[in-house]
């Protein structure tokens, strides 16, 4: 209940108290880590989302040692997987929510989702929390710890379920993104799956 009680509390300050949300800057092509900074990349599997293609989706992480708020866009020109690199200050994060806009006739709703480990949000999260089937200690969020000046691989992100998970494929993918971002050295990235 505490966590999803933060998730909450959380979408409340956005909306109503206009809580400020950096948006990460994607790292260019030609770019390197910037001094004092740090950069993750990897992949996010949308398929079976139902995401609207060229409609936003995205990302919102918490720094939890400052409390700051970050949001990053999540590719969407094929509903398959998704490449990412951005630039990131180092620190503790935690995932707070996927959010997505789909087309419909009557407009674009925006489907929200916190990310728990174990924790189906898609499947009457609220009932089992207030019925009492789910506990505040059952909802662990996804943590990452990414220090300065690192190059980190955050693994490939699993949207496409109920249940968030993450694997590793950092060797076939390194050889997929290298000719893109050439001044980077992904033989040393730190494999940094969220836990």
């Amino acid at each position: 209940m505490k966590y999803l009680t933060t998730v909450i509390l959380f979408l409340i300050a956005t909306i109503g108290y206009a809580q400020k949300i950096t948006t990460l800057d994607e790292l260019g092509s030609r770019d390197t880590i910037p001094e004092g900074k740090a950069v993750f990349y990897g992949q996010f599997s949308l398929e079976g989302l139902g995401c609207s293609m060229g409609f936003p989706n995205y990302v919102r992480l918490i720094n939890l040692d400052t409390k700051e708020v970050f949001v990053f866009r999540l590719k969407t020109k094929s509903n398959i997987k998704n490449h990412h690199c951005y630039v990131i200050k180092a620190g503790n994060y935690a995932i707070l929510t996927y959010w997505s806009t789909q087309s419909k006739w009557y407009g674009r709703p925006i489907p929200t989702e916190p990310d728990f480990k174990g924790t189906d949000a898609t499947d009457n999260l609220d009932k089992k929390i207030s019925s009492g089937q789910l506990k505040q200690e059952d909802l662990v969020p996804f943590i990452v710890s990414i220090t300065e000046n690192s190059l980190n691989y955050l693994g490939t992100w699993h949207f496409d379920k109920g249940l968030v998970k993450f694997s590793d494929d950092k060797q076939n993918f390194d050889n997929q993104i290298e000719d893109k971002y050439k001044k980077l050295d992904f033989s040393l990235a730190k494999t940094n799956l969220p836990n």
